[in-house]
């Protein structure tokens, strides 16, 4: 991601450009689309609970059906919108 935490939206949209075309709403048939601007993370469902460390969190952008509500939901690491994470494994007790 930029600096100021916004996707790529060029490679964004070369990717749904390349994988998606110009597919219409499977949904309502339309073909008119918003691409966000803006990264979200899907977690597993924990009961209302945030668990850190639960599982994965996959970053993802929504891609909106203007007639109808739709939602496409695109992996933002996979379209390389943004780049992945440079995290540092945790040090275990062996570690130390």
């Amino acid at each position: 991601m930029s600096e100021d935490n916004k996707p790529d939206l060029d490679k964004l949209l070369k990717h749904l450009n390349e994988k998606w075309g110009n597919r219409a709403c499977p949904m309502c048939n339309s073909n008119s689309w918003t691409v966000n601007d803006t990264v979200y993370e899907l977690r597993q469902f924990q009961g209302g609970n945030i668990v850190i460390g639960g599982g994965p969190i996959y970053p993802i952008i929504p891609v909106n059906c203007n007639n109808c509500g739709n939602t496409v939901l695109v992996n933002a690491l996979v379209s390389q919108a943004i780049e992945k994470p440079k995290v540092e494994p945790k040090k275990t007790k062996k570690d130390e």
